[in-house]
């Protein structure tokens, strides 16, 4: 007898049937049930190797999604160096604005600049 269905079922088809009927009776369903299971799991792997194949990424995903990235990357970059190219423009003109204020505000500030590039002696 095998473990198709639980002992108890088992004498209880032995006492109705007879013990010959009994054992072709389960050898007949665990035939079934075990091609049954077979058959769901055959199918149960064919559908769960199809949805993997749905959700994971391939290599060409991966090819493209890193091109993609590699440009924004790229755009990125270009941007910071405008962005430090404004703030050099913008470090002269804030040094050429403290140093007119200075000389307005200052009148020996004048003095000093001609003395520092060899104009007044």
């Amino acid at each position: 007898m095998s473990d198709v269905i639980p002992l108890k079922a088992y004498q209880i088809l032995e006492d109705t049937l007879g013990k010959e009927k009994a054992q072709a009776l389960v050898e007949v369903l665990s035939t079934h049930i075990s091609n049954e299971l077979m058959n769901t799991k055959e199918s149960l792997k064919v559908e769960i190797s199809e949805e993997l194949k749905k959700e994971l990424a391939t290599k060409y995903d991966l090819k493209i999604l890193e091109v993609e990235l590699r440009k924004e990357i790229d755009l990125v970059r270009k941007e910071i160096d405008l962005v430090r190219k404004d703030m050099k423009i913008m470090e002269i003109r804030l040094i050429a604005i403290i140093v007119i204020i200075n000389i307005i505000f200052n009148p020996n500030a004048l003095e000093l600049l001609g003395k520092l590039f060899g104009i007044i002696k």
